[in-house]
């Protein structure tokens, strides 16, 4: 995968171990910095869902900390279900568009969330290291994707390129 040229805000949650709780305003944690992740993938807003929450898809967990005024996002909801388009300001971008191919820089979710009651939600083909996780391209989108206790969930910006 092509290294990111701009390197972009991070959630330090993942490397400082605190929680992002959608239950309680009063248990946000984390810090704001800049953050060049190795082998092309810039997180740029990472969560680890904790014990008690009952969010039930991480869009329901994305919704409460937009408005605990943790998170900034927009979206569309399509076919396949909540499309994100921007995290904090930060833009889908499309590079090149022709009718058999695409390139740009787009927004994916790496979880840790493999497998949940014999449903695959991501995959081993697709996965890198941060801060000691191994985080993996998910399956689906935000929502669709469960929102699980104890597991960790990335909103990564990324270069990619398809032909078809």
């Amino acid at each position: 995968m092509k290294k990111l040229s701009t390197i972009l805000s991070a959630i330090a949650a993942l490397i400082a171990g605190a929680m992002l709780c959608a239950c309680a305003p009063e248990e946000n944690g984390g810090t704001a910095g800049q953050t060049e992740i190795e082998q092309g993938y810039s997180i740029t807003y990472a969560f680890t869902v904790p014990d008690g929450c009952t969010q039930t898809t991480m869009k329901d967990y994305m919704d409460v900390l937009k408005e605990q005024g943790a998170l900034t996002f927009e979206g569309q909801d399509g076919d396949y279900g909540f499309y994100i388009t921007s995290v904090l300001g930060i833009s889908n971008k499309t590079v090149s568009s022709t009718l058999n191919s695409y390139s740009g820089y787009d927004w994916a979710v790496y979880t840790t969330l493999t497998e949940a009651d014999g449903v695959p939600y991501a995959s081993a083909d697709d996965a890198f290291v941060y801060g000691g996780i191994t985080l993996y391209k998910a399956s689906y989108g935000v929502s669709g994707l469960p929102c699980a206790e104890g597991h960790t969930y990335a909103l990564v910006y990324e270069y990619s390129s398809m032909t078809w």
